[in-house]
């Protein structure tokens, strides 16, 4: 083998080398970006179910007080009716 083959093998050896490393070292670092953002949106998820449980928990308590207070409305429509024909 002549000395520009080995020369040739040994530079694209190492920049072979030098290429696989850099693609491992892309690799992890888009690999922790990926599992931070992940983490973030998960804890924002977290967030959002907790404020749908809240909502829905208040609209489970008027839709649950609707009916009371239209029952309340009618009886202050009559007693004001009642009123009105008293005094009229």
């Amino acid at each position: 083998m002549s000395d520009a083959v080995l020369v040739a093998i040994i530079t694209g050896g190492i920049s072979l080398l030098g290429t696989i490393i850099t693609v491992v070292s892309t690799s992890r670092k888009q690999q922790l970006e990926t599992d931070k953002k992940l983490a973030v949106m998960q804890a924002a998820m977290e967030t959002m179910k907790e404020d749908i449980k809240s909502h829905n928990g208040y609209a489970r308590m008027f839709s649950e007080n609707i009916p009371a207070i239209k029952q309340h409305m009618e009886d202050v429509d009559r007693r004001i009716g009642d009123l009105e024909r008293r005094a009229g």
